[in-house]
């Protein structure tokens, strides 16, 4: 299930802008426009809406005003070259000809790509709302100033039920997560378990290479070089068809979550990151002395670093939601 993995669900969504001239501003304009002036004035960082949610790892708005033209569909060589001795279709006379213009993909509206990564138990529905309800809940001024830009907005959204259902109704499959919080790969003891289906798969290829090698001792006639053939290639398909059961399976299942990737817990790893670089430069001299009383002075330094920044508690002192930098 891309859209959940390693303990965080990846919403990603496609909302069509509206195209009618509006004013903003008293200034007559496009809805695109004024969408890309109000996203360049959206507070970032620690003022961000974004960060007012203990959920939210990483948030992000795109216009999309078209799809990208690659140029010309290629024909093939070989066809161009001997094309006039031929009797090919107009289409692809056509296309041979690089006066006639071929047919371009468009979008019939410019879209907002709206991005969003946050923890979640789940990926079920009721994450991805509770998700959007709370994000509605803490900052729904500035959301209103993003989305009345898009296409049904302010005639469906009116709270913050309406808001996750028409966020809901935009979602696409998200279809390549990234999560790097399993620093060392996932331990074997909590990778997703192998179904039965695929066990039952390999037990078969394995049955079918055993009857093979038992007919070709037990039955040693003309025939026996032809039913050990087929014998292992049964085996081959089979076991080949477990593998690509396996594989397939297997990608579909969410990875478990990492140990301290929360938000919250980034935050305080972050913040004692900062937190402790500053103390082992100011203890240096400590460290390196080789009498009692630096290493008296390193203890008690060192103890009161753990009684200010309190390393097991969580919730503070912790590193403000949406800051960068150490």
């Amino acid at each position: 299930m891309p859209t959940f993995d390693s303990g965080a669900y990846f919403l990603t969504t496609l909302i069509p802008i509206g195209t009618a001239p509006i004013a903003d501003d008293g200034v007559a304009t496009s809805p695109v426009h004024a969408l890309r002036k109000r996203l360049s004035l959206l507070p970032r960082g620690e003022r961000s809406p974004f960060a007012r949610s203990t959920r939210n790892h990483f948030a992000r708005f795109v216009v999309i005003d078209d799809v990208a033209y690659n140029g010309r569909e290629q024909p093939n060589t070989l066809l161009v070259a001997v094309g006039p001795e031929l009797s090919i279709d107009q289409k692809y006379k056509d296309m041979l000809n690089p006066v006639i213009a071929q047919p371009q993909d468009h979008l019939s509206c410019p879209f907002l790509f709206f991005a969003s990564d946050f923890d979640a138990a789940s990926g079920a529905d009721s994450e991805r709302d509770s998700y959007l309800r709370e994000l509605w809940t803490k900052s729904e001024a500035e959301l209103k100033e993003v989305f009345k830009y898009c296409l049904g907005f302010e005639a469906r959204v009116t709270d913050a039920a309406s808001f996750a259902k028409y966020i809901a109704d935009c979602q696409i499959e998200t279809t390549m997560p990234f999560h790097d919080y399993w620093l060392d790969g996932v331990p074997a003891d909590q990778l997703p378990s192998v179904p039965l289906k695929t066990l039952g798969l390999a037990f078969a290829g394995i049955a079918f290479v055993v009857f093979a090698a038992l007919y070709w001792w037990l039955f040693p006639d003309f025939l026996r070089g032809l039913w050990f053939l087929l014998a292992i290639a049964g085996g081959v398909l089979v076991g080949g068809a477990a593998i690509v059961l396996y594989i397939l399976d297997f990608g579909k299942k969410p990875f478990p979550a990492a140990p301290n990737s929360t938000l919250p817990e980034v935050l305080k790893a972050l913040y004692l990151r900062r937190q402790f670089t500053r103390f082992a430069i100011d203890r240096q001299l400590d460290a390196v002395g080789e009498d009692e009383a630096s290493a008296q002075r390193l203890y008690d330094s060192f103890k009161s670093f753990i009684d200010a920044n309190k390393p097991e508690n969580v919730a503070e002192p912790t590193q403000q939601a949406g800051s960068i930098g150490i």
